[in-house]
């Protein structure tokens, strides 16, 4: 696992909480869309298409792609800028773009009790460890029926207390 001088992050993780996390997923073939982004943004993922304002806007407009046809998507710092029923609608859009059982979503969000979630008055929806799992495998949650995507793993993360985020990856299966 250990290459050179530099320690992977999983083996760093592994000796300091005593538990695995799995290998981060990435797909180098295939179509990649960067949720929130624009065309101009400093921020935005080399060799991705960017949706965001002004050309996109969510929920107005679904993703403009075929189904099950895009392995990558990143969501940084978009969904907590959406209210509940339409960031549940986001995902589902993202489900059925993704491609099966090949293709993984990778977010980001504020950790719903930081200061970056408290900080900017657009955010209307909250996150945490438990939110997607609570969505896609509580089956007393039937907000949004059964689920084709799983999580892959989930981070509570941050340089420091005030900017702590929830990070990590969801999968598609069939």
């Amino acid at each position: 696992m250990t290459v050179g001088p530099y320690m992977e992050f999983q083996e760093l993780f592994k000796l300091g909480m005593k538990r695995n996390i799995p290998a981060i997923i990435k797909y180098t073939d295939g179509k990649v869309i960067n949720l929130g982004s624009s065309p101009g943004d400093v921020w935005r993922i080399p060799g991705a298409d960017a949706l965001g304002k002004p050309d996109w806007r969510f929920p107005a407009k679904p993703l403009p792609y075929d189904d099950a046809s895009i392995t990558t998507i990143h969501c940084y710092h978009f969904l907590e800028h959406l209210w509940g029923p339409d960031a549940i609608s986001m995902l589902r859009e993202c489900e059925r773009v993704m491609v099966p059982n090949r293709s993984v979503l990778n977010f980001c969000m504020p950790y719903y009790n930081s200061n970056l979630q408290a900080e900017c008055l657009d955010h209307k929806s909250i996150w945490n460890e438990n939110t997607f799992r609570n969505l896609f495998e509580n089956s007393g949650f039937d907000i949004a029926g059964d689920w084709k995507l799983k999580t892959h793993f989930i981070l509570i993360a941050g340089v420091v207390e005030r900017n702590l985020c929830v990070i990590g990856q969801i999968v598609r299966g069939l």
